[in-house]
């Protein structure tokens, strides 16, 4: 009887955990390789108790964790962990948020927009535009092959 009563209080104690999407979560992440910035995409769940009242908790501690990694170290299934370890640590000691699991569903490095690049692509179709009507297409190519 005690064993019935035990599982039916851990299967209602489950059921009240939820469950929080944050979708297209965008990031400055310093890289070792070229000592820049680089901007990261990541969509992530939480699972746990009373997520979406402390929404802006979770989010304040994804940008204070995960700006505390290097890039590198985020592309391996070990800095992963102690990046999901890391966070369920700080939500637990900072926000008494207590985390049953993270799963990490998308993590992406996002292109960066290189100003001087872009600007001599718009020159070079203006240019194009400019000229009479010839055949551009060589020069079409190489005005956007300059941006990768």
């Amino acid at each position: 009887m005690r064993k019935v009563l035990l599982s039916l209080f851990f299967l209602i104690s489950l059921s009240q955990a939820e469950i929080y999407k944050v979708d297209h979560f965008e990031s400055d992440i310093f890289s070792k390789k070229g000592n820049a910035l680089k901007k990261v995409e990541l969509s992530l769940i939480f699972e746990g108790e009373n997520l979406s009242r402390n929404d802006y908790k979770l989010l304040d501690a994804l940008n204070i964790i995960i700006s505390s990694f290097y890039l590198e170290d985020l592309f391996t299934s070990k800095g992963k962990e102690r990046f999901k370890k890391l966070l369920k640590q700080f939500l637990l000691k900072k926000y008494m948020l207590d985390i049953d699991a993270i799963y990490l569903l998308k993590f992406d490095i996002k292109p960066a927009l290189n100003c001087d690049k872009l600007e001599t692509l718009l020159q070079k179709i203006q240019s194009m535009q400019s000229e009479p009507a010839q055949n551009n297409a060589p020069e079409e190519k190489k005005a956007f092959e300059m941006l990768e």
